[in-house]
């Protein structure tokens, strides 16, 4: 009894760094959010599939090169912020990377919604 009570002491004593959290936690916040990145993704990918399509239904016009080049940002930004997100939230705890991943989430509506919006500000028809 007196040695596992010894024992208990020198290991929280001899322990430089704070606890970390479980793996298993650390993962499942990790799939939790690449998950919610997944729509804007989507998104993006559908908007570069169903503009033009319907662009060229209904006008029988093409897109022009800045119109393509906001369909491509649409479908590049929520994997690259998820990726900065990732290193960014790497030897961190759980919380700290669940707010970081929130931020993230956060820029990738933010910038998805300027793109939305583009279009009715410059000509995106070619």
């Amino acid at each position: 009894m007196a040695q596992s009570a010894d024992a208990e002491a020198t290991d929280t004593a001899g322990s430089a760094g704070p606890r970390r959290a479980p793996a298993w936690l650390t993962w499942t916040v990790t799939i939790l959010f690449a998950v919610l990145f997944t729509y804007p993704l989507w998104m993006g990918i559908g908007n570069a599939v169903g503009y033009p399509q319907t662009i060229w239904a209904q006008y029988h016009l093409g897109i022009s090169p800045l119109g393509w080049t906001l369909l491509v940002v649409g479908v590049l930004t929520a994997p690259v912020v998820f990726v900065c997100c990732l290193l960014l939230g790497r030897r961190r705890g759980v919380i700290s990377r669940a707010l970081i991943y929130a931020a993230g989430l956060c820029v990738v509506s933010a910038v998805l919604a300027s793109l939305t919006i583009a279009p009715s500000l410059i000509n995106f028809i070619a």
